[in-house]
């Protein structure tokens, strides 16, 4: 145990070391941040420029990871204050930013809002990783640029498009032996006389996940993908486009604390279709740079099944035991709209005004099968424990309208300061039609129709300075407001998914935050550091209180208060370069008048290693070595005031040892290998399942 913690110590030690300056005086070919252009503020922009913090996962980067399965691979090694939340399984992720639950990171599809009503575990990221050009992620509420659901930030996903020549192909295919997982996309594209195109597809398929302790069952997944893209530049300034995808998805997810054969989820069908125009004009008018049109709709479809078993539940009585078999049929359908003009106001002064609208159209079904502990009187022997039978058959039509006007100025005070302020109002109105066409043995729930329907509006606000006096290093600080509507779900639909029964609250309120943050981006073409410290304040936090035995409701009572580090550091020492990806942080939460840092969220998490790049006898070579670290990550239960046993899991580190080769035409062709887990090491990164042990990975790419 000793050694243990001392290894876990000095490992730890290792990356805040390696995340300290360090200025070598030897000249060096790298990217400057000045050179990185994103649009997390909602205009193309250079990064140092960005008064927010943001990190980019380029194509390049996608290209190289061997063993990312999914978005949210690529996202935690390269990102901090990222954690993955992966429900059990392989396949479907969801995305936590500074400790905030995934229902607080707001997902974007090329800057369009991806909408989730009937889940309790937050939008998932579904789209392969071969559409994928490159993600912007702004870590920090972003809600005054993008709206709800992003008080703990927002993932920007942005699609590939056309190419530069007349015709282009690319093909992939990859293995990865922690799940003997395959994976094959292929896509063509090209641009001509002002049109761009692209068409692809991928597949992947893999089954149970090996641990150290042997196969996780129901890890198994397999996923299809296909998109298409069509634009026409009426002129240099002018350019209009559509776009399609679908995406197919079926995964299993278990949990190490039940035996396989008590828990499982099956999800045979998740289907997501979407299909978006577009139309971007700049340069309109001495004073209207740009206005932007998006329309898009989608479709969610998904099947599933829930089952629960729980038996030897011990009470004053006797020992019971809990069955419940829950299934859904969902189809979500969303029609959304956007405009955005961006203005000139004089020299020193760009207004970004815009309107964004939304509408999520919900169809739902649920069955729910099985048996709850229930009490008799039996004459002679006094009170006892049995269990009763419990069925609910239910339709859900209800819908969610949003409304949202944005302003957000950036006016220069003189060259070298830069300010930042915005305000938006979001008006959101709810309503839910349930049909109940058979219930058994539930409290509170009466056969027939009902029907509900609620509304709210807010505004909030953002200001920011941001100050260039120095070479290479921009200074920022900022003040922002999080806010976050509750979901369909929270607000009507009662639910047994986990083997307890969780009713809504129609009078639940929004969730809000105010949140600080300070924060530096350095770089010299030989050292790059960006770093940030935050403070957070979240309010009427929606979470559920128990009110009875293996009864709980919706209500609006957890607070949260965060305080953190974030430090992404590199070096250039010749063709090497030491890294680090590192995140400090404190996280206290209170619900039910009980306060504890004890909130799921690990202290410290750390990426450190030494990338190598050099070019060889014109092939360019690539090498990573690198160590990933998290401390002890412990959950306090807030209804009964102890720890959560089933959701603290100690830290961990593993190491891990990438390279690669681009070799022929222009780096047509590549082969990246990675070996993962090195030392076998058994660790979990939620308390959901094991993560794999020991495994290597390999991606082939090639272009023409």
């Amino acid at each position: 145990m000793t050694n243990s913690l001392s290894f876990k110590k000095t490992s730890l030690a290792l990356a805040v070391a390696l995340s300290l300056p360090v200025i070598s005086a030897q000249a060096a070919d790298s990217y400057k941040a000045q050179d990185v252009v994103v649009t997390a503020s909602r205009v193309e922009q250079q990064l140092i420029d960005v008064n927010m913090s943001v990190s980019v996962i380029t194509s390049e980067d996608i290209a190289e990871m061997s063993g990312a399965k999914t978005i949210a691979d690529l996202l935690e090694s390269k990102v901090p204050g990222i954690q993955v939340k992966n429900d059990g399984g392989q396949g479907i992720d969801r995305i936590k930013i500074r400790g905030e639950d995934a229902f607080r990171t707001l997902v974007m599809i090329d800057g369009q809002r991806i909408s989730e009503q009937k889940s309790m575990s937050g939008v998932p990221l579904l789209i392969d990783p071969s559409q994928v050009e490159r993600i912007e992620v702004i870590r920090g509420p972003a809600s005054v640029l993008y709206g709800s659901d992003a008080i703990g930030g927002a993932v920007n996903i942005i699609t590939k498009k056309g190419g530069e020549d007349t015709f282009g192909a690319s093909v992939s295919a990859g293995f990865d032996s922690s799940s003997s997982g395959k994976e094959l996309s292929g896509s063509i594209y090209g641009a001509a006389n002002g049109w761009k195109y692209r068409f692809g597809g991928a597949i992947r398929d893999a089954d149970n996940i090996e641990t150290p302790v042997g196969k996780m069952p129901h890890t198994e997944f397999s996923s299809k993908a296909a998109n298409a893209f069509l634009s026409y530049d009426i002129d240099p300034n002018k350019t209009i486009g559509l776009s399609l995808s679908h995406f197919d998805l079926d995964f299993m997810s278990g949990a190490t604390s039940y035996a396989p054969e008590d828990f499982f989820v099956d999800v045979p069908e998740w289907q997501r279709t979407r299909g978006s125009l577009f139309g971007e004009f700049k340069n309109l008018t001495e004073n209207l740079a740009r206005l932007r049109i998006d329309a898009s709709y989608e479709k969610n479809h998904k099947l599933m099944e829930n089952f629960v078993k729980q038996g030897g539940i011990v009470t004053p009585f006797g020992t019971t035991s809990v069955l419940m078999d829950n299934f859904a049929d969902n189809d979500l359908y969303t029609t959304s709209a956007s405009i955005q003009s961006d203005w000139i106001l004089g020299q020193n002064h760009y207004l970004i005004t815009g309107y964004e609208f939304s509408y999520d159209d919900l169809d739902a079904g649920s069955q729910t099968f099985g048996h709850t502990p229930s009490m008799s009187f039996v004459p002679g022997q006094g009170p006892v424990m049995g269990t009763a039978p419990y069925e609910k058959i239910q339709k859900f039509n209800g819908s969610q309208t949003r409304h949202s006007l944005f302003a957000s100025m950036e006016s220069t005070v003189f060259d070298e300061l830069i300010l930042n302020y915005g305000v938006r109002y979001t008006w959101v109105d709810s309503d839910m039609d349930i049909n109940t066409t058979h219930s058994l043995n539930v409290d509170g729930i009466e056969v027939g129709k009902s029907s509900y329907d609620t509304s709210d509006g807010k505004a909030i606000f953002n200001f920011g300075v941001t100050y260039k006096g120095f070479e290479n290093l921009a200074l920022r600080a900022n003040w922002s407001q999080g806010y976050r509507t509750p979901l369909l779900q929270e607000l009507f639909i009662d639910t047994s998914m986990g083997g307890e029964l969780t009713y809504a609250n129609p009078d639940l309120k929004p969730e809000t935050s105010d949140n600080f943050e300070i924060g530096a981006r350095y770089t010299n073409g030989i050292l790059t550091v960006d770093g940030s410290i935050f403070y957070s304040q979240a309010d009427d936090y929606i979470t559920t209180i128990a009110i009875g035995d293996s009864l709980n409701k919706y209500t609006n009572m957890g607070e949260a208060q965060t305080i953190g580090l974030e430090l992404d550091t590199s070096v250039k020492i010749g063709d090497f370069e030491p890294y680090t990806v590192l995140t400090l942080m404190r996280r206290e939460y209170k619900e039910n008048g009980i306060k504890s840092s004890k909130s799921g969220t690990p202290k410290v998490m750390a990426r450190y290693g030494v990338r190598y790049q050099n070019e060889y006898d014109s092939a360019l070579f690539r090498f990573d070595a690198y160590a990933v670290s998290q401390t002890k990550t412990e959950s306090w239960n807030f209804q009964t005031d102890q720890l959560n046993e089933d959701g603290s899991f100690g830290g961990f580190t593993t190491f891990n040892l990438t390279g690669g080769v681009s070799f022929g035409p222009k780096n047509a062709y590549s082969v990246d290998v990675g070996l993962y887990n090195i030392t076998d090491k058994l660790y979990q990164t939620s308390d959901a399942i094991y993560e794999p042990g020991r495994y290597f990975a390999m991606k082939l790419n090639a272009t023409f």
